[in-house]
C-alpha cells in the first residue's frame, strides 16, 4: 500500500537568531526528507518558506524537489503569521480557510501518492494558554470546513497552542488520532519551548500535533527537529520541537 512522510514545525519567524538556526532547519529537514511538511510562523517579509525550500533543494540530487505553497491572513502580523507547506508530491488542490478570530487560518491541500488522494490540513491556532474556547472554536470550524468536501484520508498538523485536557484535544481527538500517541500511547513530554524562547513563561508542554484519520496505519511517529547545535547545547531549529509520521493507507 502507498505511504506518505508528513511532518509540522513551527519556525519562529526570524525570532532567536535566525541566521544560526536556519542551517539548523535546513540540515533536519534534508535528513528527514518527508513528502510533506507544514511550517507555522514564516516570516514572508523575508521569504523564509523559499529561503528553506531553495536550500534543501540544492542538497537533493534528483527531483522532485520541495515547492511551497503560503497561505497568510491580511491583518497586521501576516509578515510573521503566515504559515506555508512544503512538499514533493504532486499538489492537486490548495485552499485556505479564513478562521474568522484572531488572524488565524488554515490550509487544506490535496496530494497525490501512487495515484492516492489525500487531504493535509497545515494550521496554527490562537496562542495564549487561557484562551482554550477560543482555540476549541476554530478547530470545530477546521472541521466543519472538512465536512463540506467529498471524504478522503485526511491529516490535521500543526501548532495547536493546545496542550492536553484541552477541548481543543478533545475536539479533534473526537474524529482523528494522534499519530505519536498511536505509536507511543502517550504525546511526547513536549514539543515546547526549547531554549531558542527567552521570554515566554507558558507552561512546557506538547501544543504541536499530527492527527490522521482512521484510513491511515500509523508506521512511524516521532520527534523531529529536536537536535541543537553541535556547537551551541542552546541552539534548536525552532523554539519548538516537530513531529513527524509514516503513514500507510489502509486497504
Amino acid at each position: 500500500m502507498p505511504r506518505v512522510k508528513v511532518a509540522t514545525l513551527n519556525l519562529f519567524n526570524r525570532m532567536g537568531d535566525w541566521e544560526s538556526r536556519m542551517p539548523l532547519v535546513v540540515d533536519q529537514l534534508a535528513a528527514l526528507l518527508p513528502d510533506v511538511i507544514g511550517f507555522q510562523e514564516i516570516d514572508l517579509m523575508i521569504d523564509q518558506g523559499m529561503e528553506i525550500s531553495r536550500a534543501v533543494n540544492k542538497r537533493l540530487p534528483e527531483r522532485p524537489h520541495y515547492r511551497i505553497k503560503h497561505a497568510t491572513s491580511p491583518g497586521q502580523r501576516a509578515s510573521i503569521f503566515g504559515i506555508g507547506t512544503l512538499a514533493r508530491i504532486e499538489c492537486a488542490e490548495h485552499e485556505v480557510l479564513d478562521l474568522m478570530t484572531y488572524e488565524r487560518i488554515a490550509q487544506r491541500m490535496v496530494y497525490v501518492v501512487d495515484g492516492q488522494q489525500f487531504a493535509l490540513v497545515n494550521t496554527h491556532l490562537h496562542h495564549p494558554p487561557e484562551d482554550t474556547e477560543e482555540r476549541a472554536e476554530q478547530a470545530e470550524r477546521i472541521l466543519r470546513w472538512l465536512d463540506r468536501h467529498d471524504p478522503l484520508p485526511t491529516v490535521v498538523s500543526g501548532d495547536f497552542n493546545s496542550y492536553e485536557g484541552e477541548r481543543t484535544v478533545d475536539v479533534m481527538k473526537g474524529r482523528f488520532r494522534s499519530a505519536y500517541e498511536a505509536m507511543h500511547g502517550r504525546e511526547p513530554e513536549k514539543t515546547w519551548p526549547t531554549p531558542v524562547n527567552t521570554f515566554d513563561n507558558a507552561p512546557a508542554g506538547t501544543l504541536d500535533y499530527i492527527y490522521v484519520s482512521p484510513e491511515f496505519e500509523v508506521i512511524e511517529a516521532g520527534l523531529a527537529f529536536d537536535q541543537p547545535s553541535p556547537d551551541n547545547p542552546d541552539l534548536f531549529p525552532s523554539d519548538h520541537v516537530g513531529l513527524y509520521a509514516v503513514l500507510e493507507f489502509s486497504s
